[in-house]
């Protein structure tokens, strides 16, 4: 009797371990439907192609991401192929993929090789780039975690010639993303990329780290430096970058959100500047209206003579900005502080639209019905050289323009009120409040918009 006790428990665990694996398949093609919705990102990456083929002990997705409009504009969109081997059985759930990482209990391993060359199918790679792997783990508490190591290496691009010149170390990334919802969480670390073109062009950065989805469905950016030119004699340098944001508690369908950003020293084109401080938070703002309003200012000018098309900004003020108002969204920017040699410029901003925007037809029928306070503020010597460029392009001769001239401009714009001179003549500024309708700018009540644009229109003019 003991015996065949025995006997049927043993069947029935093998009967169990038999199954197993099959129902791990159907719960982890289930889930890749889910899966792949979360990954799409409107405005930034799609998914274009989405199989599974599930199998007793292992499956198969294949998937192809592509970049989304407004980002890529005319098809075929740059795109990359992941191909993807999950593990589900029969006995060694979560058994090492690499002897390095050792054994880890779970649903299934997957294992995803991710085809880059597909992102530039014209471009030739020397030597030819190996598809990095990305190993998964689904634990039993319903989380996938991933991991990617890409190995340092240098390679040429060409395509007929040389294009540019690739260097690169080690870059690892991690991800976590509980499958029965929740915010995916990806960690990057790229210590040091350098990608050098035939043409002179440049992009580099070291110490990179990026963290996106926690806390709070946060991230943050950090860089010790980031070096860009352009190979025409252009160039910036940036270091010491601290980046982060956080999502705040907000309307659903809404974005609410702060930003918090540092850049310690900038050098641009040999012009040293920095530091440069940026507070910044947007409450209630609709998502999807404010994808439109990039793709309406796209709109803005024929992409074949450069003109402005008059039916695309009326269709901006009349449609795209009263729906991305609407709602009663909240922009502020408490503090905007960058060093220049000349000095320090600072602006602060609040914007508060109504909970129902009335019917616009002009830019000024939208601003109207805002609740605004704005400050900025220009040293001496840069609000000099903002004058000196609206008279170049007003067509004066850079020959022609004197130290009285410029000085006589700027004493004309304080005269008129346009701007004020403060701390003794060593900085300018300029106001604008917008309260119930009634315009203030530089202190003083405005009879409308028409009036004070005017004003700015006859200055330019007589600069």
């Amino acid at each position: 009797m003991i015996r065949k006790t025995l006997l049927l428990g043993l069947l029935t665990l093998i009967g169990l371990a038999a199954a197993a694996p099959a129902l791990v398949g159907l719960y982890l093609e289930r889930e890749f439907a889910g899966v792949v919705a979360r990954l799409e990102r409107p405005g930034v990456i799609r998914v274009t192609r989405a199989h599974f083929e599930r199998g007793w002990f292992s499956s198969k997705a294949t998937l192809r991401i592509e970049i989304a409009p407004p980002l890529c504009s005319a098809p075929p969109c740059a795109g990359t192929r992941l191909n993807t081997t999950v593990h589900h059985g029969p006995l060694p759930f979560g058994a090492p993929v690499e002897r390095s990482h050792g054994f880890e209990p779970s649903l299934g391993v997957g294992v995803t090789e991710i085809d880059l060359a597909s992102l530039w199918p014209t471009r030739v790679f020397e030597p030819a780039l190996e598809p990095p792997r990305v190993i998964t783990r689904v634990g039993f508490d319903a989380i996938a975690r991933s991991r990617l190591q890409f190995a340092g290496r240098a390679v040429d691009i060409s395509r007929d010639r040389l294009l540019a010149h690739i260097e690169t170390a080690p870059i690892a990334a991690r991800a976590r993303l509980p499958l029965a919802g929740g915010p995916l969480a990806l960690e990057v670390d790229a210590p040091q990329f350098e990608i050098i073109g035939a043409d002179g062009g440049q992009l580099a950065w070291r110490e990179l780290e990026a963290r996106f989805g926690e806390p709070a469905e946060g991230g943050a950016l950090r860089a010790s430096s980031l070096r860009l030119a352009d190979g025409l004699g252009q160039s910036a340098l940036l270091q010491s970058l601290v980046w982060q944001w956080w999502t705040l508690p907000g309307a659903p369908d809404r974005v609410s959100a702060r930003l918090d950003g540092r850049i310690a020293r900038a050098v641009i084109n040999n012009d040293e500047y920095g530091p440069l401080l940026l507070e910044a938070q947007v409450a209630d703002l609709d998502i999807h209206a404010w994808r439109a309003l990039f793709a309406q200012i796209g709109l803005l000018r024929d992409a074949e003579t450069g003109e402005l098309d008059d039916a695309a900004r009326a269709t901006l003020y009349s449609q795209t900005l009263p729906a991305l108002l609407a709602g009663g969204p909240r922009i502020e920017i408490p503090r905007l502080l960058l060093t220049t040699p000349q000095g320090d410029v600072s602006l602060t901003l609040r914007l508060q639209a109504p909970e129902q925007m009335r019917e616009a037809r002009l830019l000024a029928d939208v601003v109207s019905q805002l609740d605004v306070d704005f400050e900025a503020r220009l040293p001496s010597g840069l609000a000099r050289d903002l004058t000196v460029q609206v008279m170049l392009a007003g067509g004066r001769s850079p020959y022609a323009i004197e130290e009285a001239d410029i000085d006589q401009a700027l004493a004309e714009l304080v005269q008129q009120n346009l701007i004020e001179s403060i701390d003794d003549g060593a900085a300018y500024r300029l106001r604008l409040t917008i309260d119930a309708g009634r315009l203030t700018f530089n202190g003083r009540n405005q009879i409308g918009w028409k009036a004070m644009i005017d004003q700015f229109e006859a200055a330019r003019e007589r600069l």
